[in-house]
Order: C-alpha cells, then structure tokens, then sequence
C-alpha cells in the first residue's frame, strides 16, 4: 500500500512540474507571440472620400494646382452649355423649367468666378448645389 502511495504521490509531483514547465512554456510563447503581433499591428485608416456625391449636391475638396472644373471632371460626368455654365453633373441636369441651376461655392460662400477660373487650395470645400432662381 505504502509503495502504491509512493507511486502515485511520483506520478502527481511529476505531473505538477510538467504542468507549471507547461504553463510558464506557453506564457512565454503567447506573450512573445502577442507582442510581435502588436508591434507589427497598425490600424487601418478609414478612407476618406474625396467627393461626395448627392443627386442634388457634390462636394470635393480642393488641390493646389488644379482648378475647381478639372477636379470635378476628374471624378463626374459633367455637361457644360457653349458659354461654360456647368448644366449637368451624373446626369443630373438643371431644369430650366423649374427654374434650377447648379450653383458653385467655394468654402461656403457662392464663388465669384466660374469654376475653370478658381485654381484651388488642398484646405478648400468645393461644393455644387441645385438652386432656384
């Protein structure tokens, strides 16, 4: 009985040190393996758009360089009358019958040249609105 004992009292003492090499094995493998992972690990940026595009409204911002129409054609379908006016944007026209047109502003404010005349800055808000006259 005394050598049953004994055994089982070897079999356990062993299994407890296999256990805590085994715990502090793999503390050391996840922490390791963990920090790799977060040293390496850098959140994605969110995409910001670069135009925003309502049926009745666009909004882009400016860059340095380019003109308030070339970037709006970089990224639209636009449609200009003969005398430059822009008409449509995506194929949203202004109904002269309803006495609608595509307003152009710069920064929130109504702009005071046409928009192959404004040469824009990066920190510009550009935006095309449907508006009445």
């Amino acid at each position: 009985m005394e050598d049953t004992n004994r055994r089982f009292a070897n079999i356990f003492l062993g299994l407890l040190i296999l256990g805590i090499i085994g715990y502090f094995s793999y503390g050391f493998f996840v922490a390791k393996d963990s920090s790799q992972k977060s040293a390496s690990f850098t959140a994605p940026e969110k995409p910001t758009p670069t135009m925003i595009v309502l049926i009745d409204y666009v909004q882009y911002k400016g860059k340095v360089g380019k003109n308030a129409l070339q970037l709006l054609q970089e990224q639209a379908s636009v449609e200009q009358a003969t005398s430059g006016l822009v008409v449509a944007i995506n194929d949203r026209k202004a109904d002269n019958a309803k006495h609608e047109y595509w307003g152009f502003y710069v920064n929130g404010k109504l702009a005071q040249v046409g928009p192959a005349d404004y040469q824009t800055k990066d920190e510009d808000v550009i935006e095309w609105k449907i508006e009445k006259y």
